[in-house]
């Protein structure tokens, strides 16, 4: 028994293939806790990628394994789900007094033997799978398939996994001990196709770029992640929210140091975010997409606007709506930023610009009725009400009363407690002190 081993290159990229969902898992885990914040991704992003291609081969050489062979008996017929470390296990008899007389007896693919006696053709078709095709059960059935023989496919195997040099080896051996045997024009073409010198190499230069992909991304994602629990720390502290993250962002501290320490972490997000490596074309890739900008734009602003830096955040706020400007989220924070600047005019110059473009949503109409100011606010408001009705009904309500009965259209928006809070207190509580946002 000779085992026919798949090229390293193939296990390469079927390790990395199924490393990248482990990655992806572990990414979305991490993104969705906080158990991690005891640990510096930036600084062990390696671990994650060397763990995920750990998991990656282990799932691979279980995918591999007869357990899983045979559950999947029902649809594979016998074949192993993926080729990792055995390709084809060869039975092989002596037919002369040399070592080199030998003739193929039989192959063996996971659970599936095949004897080579009943093999009548070998067929590459166009995606690189090889067809082993016999006559052995179904003889002549030209009758049957229009005057031609159309012999059963008994065995498919992804010819692409192992080195052109072996593909060669194992087809003259098919030959040599089957005569008779049929080639299809594509798989001669193969075989007399030159062994060209370095191809190996040239593959495994292939496995080795993505493999440096992985750990590109993971460096990427680590930075990513790294930048999001600063602000979250900072914006955490900023907020002094009796909670058990708060505890650990100030590691002992008084209470009295929380913006001292908020402003540590913002330091240590924008140390990260100006000097990332240079070398990392995933990282240029992630912050190169507008919403990522957008996205970190618009969190640096808010850690900003806690550390009472207004003008630094009303900019940051500028390139995130520039950013993502399909969305109104971004223009309403920066409304409200711009009131709590004392910048009123300004910040419903850009509602009405979020209305323009958005006439069948209800909370810029509220926000607008909000940062109304002057002698006359009652009366404005009041006309801006009657206004945003009316575009309202024409949007989305229609006439009233609905038939039938209970078909009203609602309108269905996400409203954030920052929103409450600020309209709260200036269209509830008007006189009261200015809680922080």
């Amino acid at each position: 028994m000779q085992v026919l081993k798949p090229s390293l290159s193939h296990r390469v990229y079927t390790t990395v293939g199924i490393a990248w969902p482990v990655f992806g898992f572990l990414f979305l885990t991490l993104l969705c806790g906080t158990f991690w914040f005891s640990l510096e991704p930036l600084y062990i992003f390696p671990f994650f990628a060397f763990f995920c291609l750990v998991v990656g081969h282990a799932l691979a050489v279980l995918l591999e394994s007869r357990v899983v062979t045979r559950a999947v008996r029902f649809f594979k017929h016998g074949q192993p789900l993926i080729y990792f470390n055995r390709f084809l296990s060869l039975e092989l008899e002596k037919v002369g007094s040399t070592s080199d007389d030998v003739r193929l007896k039989a192959i063996v693919l996971g659970q599936r033997r095949v004897l080579i006696s009943s093999v009548s053709e070998l067929y590459l078709t166009f995606l690189g799978t090889l067809e082993v095709r016999s006559l052995a059960v179904c003889g002549d059935n030209a009758s049957l398939m229009g005057g031609r023989t159309v012999p059963d496919v008994v065995a498919r195997l992804p010819l692409s996994t192992v080195d052109l040099a072996k593909q060669k080896q194992l087809i003259r051996l098919f030959e040599l001990s089957c005569p008779g045997l049929i080639v299809n024009k594509r798989l001669k073409d193969r075989l007399d196709s030159p062994v060209v010198k370095g191809q190996m190499f040239l593959q495994l230069m292939g496995a080795a770029v993505i493999t440096f992909a992985l750990f590109d991304v993971a460096y990427a994602t680590s930075a990513w992640l790294t930048m999001l629990r600063a602000h979250y720390g900072a914006q955490l502290l900023l907020r002094n929210v009796d909670i058990a993250e708060t505890e650990f962002f100030r590691k002992g501290r008084a209470e009295s140091d929380s913006k001292k320490l908020a402003l540590a972490l913002y330091d240590s997000a924008e140390a990260v975010r100006e000097h990332p490596f240079p070398l990392s074309w995933a990282y240029k890739a992630l912050f190169s997409n507008h919403n990522s900008q957008a996205q970190l734009a618009a969190m640096r602003a808010e850690t900003l606007f806690r550390l009472g830096r207004q003008k630094e955040s009303l900019k940051l706020m500028e390139e995130a709506i520039a950013g993502s400007p399909s969305g109104f989220k971004n223009q309403l924070i920066y409304a409200r930023y711009l009131y709590e600047d004392g910048q009123a005019e300004k910040a419903r110059a850009v509602l009405k610009e979020v209305l323009e473009k958005h006439k069948d949503v209800l909370m810029p109409r509220i926000y607008d009725l909000a940062l109304v100011t002057g002698d006359k606010v009652a009366l404005e408001r009041r006309k801006i009400y009657d206004e945003s009705m009316k575009v309202l009904d024409e949007q989305v309500f229609g006439p009233e009363p609905a038939w039938p009965p209970g078909g009203e259209r609602p309108i269905m928006e996400m409203w954030r407690r920052d929103d409450l809070e600020f309209l709260s207190r200036q269209l509830l509580f008007p006189k009261t002190g200015k809680p922080a946002i």
